[in-house]
């Protein structure tokens, strides 16, 4: 297809465009507020720890406040992240398919999460409506619960008519290539999401049983057949989300029947969102996007730069410290590959590094992000498999330090072996590590706060990351770097993450419980029994598969797709959770540099366009080696992690 055409097939109808843009105007507005909203809770959480602190009062039903308040906040950002197109898919053979075929998997993605959101926002509208027939309320202040459920189904049922908008776009935008095929096509697909919303509706009184023949019968012919379906929507570009939940509200209407599936998408989903230890991640979400734009990050850099300048290779040794440091107040990879790659990429170039060394550099230091906390995957791990997200934390520091030693030394290595890629080191006097040092306080200081909050006991994680929160907003504000739009920018920044992450949960909660009521993961289980393999010989398999995938996919979408059956099997061989947990988000971190999907590559392509991607690739290749030796020593050495978290 010539350039010409692929550039009218982007353009929608004016009328359809018109409205995406003004679905995506009104939606930050209400998104706005839901991020507001969520600083507001902030604020009210440190109120309560500073009057616990000072006269022994606290706030009555806290807990209950905060956990309503923050399902409200959360989907309000998600009509947002709708209009904007926030969603992770997995496009594996577009490369190998014609531009106008790609085109109509992406307008099929969209109607297939057009149906999620359906039935999201129909089933959380029922579950408001059986509160509210039961007059139930909140146990420490008797509040009704069902003005806030029915809200959350509000912002839910608000996605609806803007993915529809955006459907209808992508559904032009194909048809402008295959005219003859086009409507046709549009005809199929608006009759079968009619037929889904009939099924849903409990209009086909036989979806139970037909599904259920169409199966297999047992469950375990369920389990798998409609395990490949997701797999198939995966590859058809379905949004990871739905291409999750689909199969399992399917699944489950064909183990459990059609009313007690749709009861198990609304109760989840409710149970998810208004999760007390998932409170803590739009918070941590939020330090991050403050710390960012305060210069946190510049700081962290120009001390580690003071501080490890004098060796060859230097400001690649700072990276990865500042990346390190940077990592533990925004718990994000791709946040701190992005913005400490901007502050040290710019010096680097200037100081006549090689671009393989410092975009590999670069590249691999912001994977710390996802294993040192507040790390987002680690809660989400947690959430996943009612782990303690304190524990998991502990058990990340000595990985992540050994992390951190790892990339040093391949550093060493490569300055070694090609001397030309950066420059002898320049050592800073005492003088001006002192300054640094000053410089960096604010940092110091809120890492300090929150984790030594956490460790020490003496705030829970939810207090924790409300001060981080407001004291990364704090330290924004007094550095004017929230003046004009900047303040908007941050509440964008934030919506498109939660909205993002909350859709991929939503999918996987709805999977994880279908998996569960399979008992493939016990089958799994049974199986390995059989073959009689020795538990060092299944984990080596398990840890394989994932470097594996992390070729060829998302880490993120990887880990929520493999946990609920690979955890079960890994607690019953009779290792720790905890362990098992962070050796996964480990795998996670090498998969974000792997090529040629690693998600870390793609950042250092937005950052530096003019770097060619096969560059970075062999940048990053001796990092992903040192990854590989680290998940080696945390094999063979579980106490690593087992240590600290107890």
């Amino acid at each position: 297809m010539s350039a010409n055409e692929r550039a009218v097939a982007e353009q929608p109808v004016t009328s359809t465009a018109s409205l995406e843009e003004l679905s995506v105007q009104v939606g930050q507005r209400i998104a706005s507020i839901g991020v507001i909203g969520i600083l507001g809770i902030a604020f009210l959480t440190i109120v309560d720890v500073l009057l616990r602190g000072t006269i022994g009062v606290s706030i009555i039903g806290l807990n209950e406040i905060t956990a309503l308040l923050l399902a409200v906040a959360v989907s309000a950002c998600l009509p947002a992240g709708v209009a904007r197109r926030i969603s992770l898919t997995i496009d594996l053979v577009g490369d190998t398919l014609p531009e106008s075929i790609s085109r109509w998997f992406k307008a099929f993605g969209s109607a297939v999460l057009l149906l999620f959101f359906l039935l999201l926002a129909w089933r959380m509208g029922n579950f408001a409506r059986e509160l509210s027939a039961t007059h139930q309320v909140t146990t420490i202040l008797g509040w009704p619960s069902a003005p806030f459920i029915w809200t959350v189904a509000v912002f839910l049922a608000a996605c609806v008519p803007i993915q529809l908008v955006v459907m209808s776009n992508d559904c032009i935008a194909a048809m402008k290539l295959t005219p003859a095929l086009g409507w046709p096509i549009v005809a199929c697909l608006t009759i079968a999401i009619f037929m889904a919303v009939l099924g849903l509706a409990g209009g086909l009184s036989a979806f139970h049983a037909e599904i259920a023949a169409a199966a297999g019968g047992s469950t375990t012919a369920i389990a798998i057949k409609f395990f490949c379906l997701m797999w198939i929507a995966v590859l058809l570009l379905v949004p990871i989300g739905p291409a999750m939940g689909i199969p399992g509200f399917l699944g489950l209407a064909a183990m459990l029947g059609l009313q007690p599936a749709l009861s198990v998408v609304g109760s989840e989903s409710k149970r998810f969102l208004t999760s007390e230890d998932l409170a803590v991640l739009p918070l941590f979400l939020l330090m991050g996007a403050f710390a960012s734009k305060a210069g946190l990050s510049s700081d962290i850099y120009r001390f580690a730069q003071s501080l490890l300048g004098r060796f060859r290779g230097g400001l690649c040794h700072a990276t990865i410290v500042a990346c390190a440091g940077f990592g533990a107040l925004t718990g994000s990879s791709l946040a701190t590959t992005a913005t400490i790659g901007s502050v040290a990429l710019p010096e680097m170039r200037r100081r006549g590094y090689q671009p393989f060394l410092a975009t590999g550099s670069v590249a691999a230091g912001g994977t710390l992000g996802q294993l040192l906390p507040p790390s987002s995957a680690i809660v989400v791990y947690a959430l996943m498999t009612e782990e303690s997200i304190g524990r998991l934390f502990a058990g990340a520091l000595l990985p992540a330090l050994l992390t951190v030693l790892l990339y040093l030394i391949t550093i060493l290595v490569l300055t070694r072996v090609y001397p030309e890629s950066a420059p002898p080191g320049q050592p800073s006097s005492l003088h001006e590590i002192g300054a640094a040092a000053v410089k960096c306080w604010g940092a110091m200081l809120l890492m300090g706060l929150v984790l030594g909050g956490i460790y020490t006991g003496f705030l829970t994680l939810t207090e924790s990351a409300s001060v981080g929160a407001v004291g990364a907003f704090l330290f924004a504000l007094l550095r004017r770097k929230l003046s004009g739009g900047v303040i908007w920018g941050v509440m964008a920044e934030t919506t498109a993450t939660i909205a993002l992450i909350y859709t991929l949960i939503f999918g996987a909660v709805i999977f994880s419980f279908f998996m569960g009521a399979t008992q493939l993961p016990k089958l799994l289980i049974e199986a390995v029994s059989h073959w009689q393999l020795a538990p060092f010989v299944v984990i080596a398999i398990l840890v394989l598969t994932y470097l594996v995938l992390g070729i060829v996919m998302d880490a993120f979408a990887m880990m929520v797709i493999t946990v609920p059956i690979f955890a079960p099997l890994v607690v019953d061989l009779g290792y720790s959770p905890i362990w098992w947990g962070i050796l996964t988000i480990v795998c996670m971190e090498a998969g974000q540099i792997s090529p040629p999907f690693g998600i870390n590559l793609f950042v250092m392509t937005g950052i530096a366009p003019d770097v060619p991607v096969r560059t970075v690739y062999r940048g990053v290749w001796p990092f992903f080696g040192a990854d590989v030796v680290k998940i080696i020593i945390l094999m063979f050495f579980p106490p690593l992690v087992t240590w600290l978290s107890g």
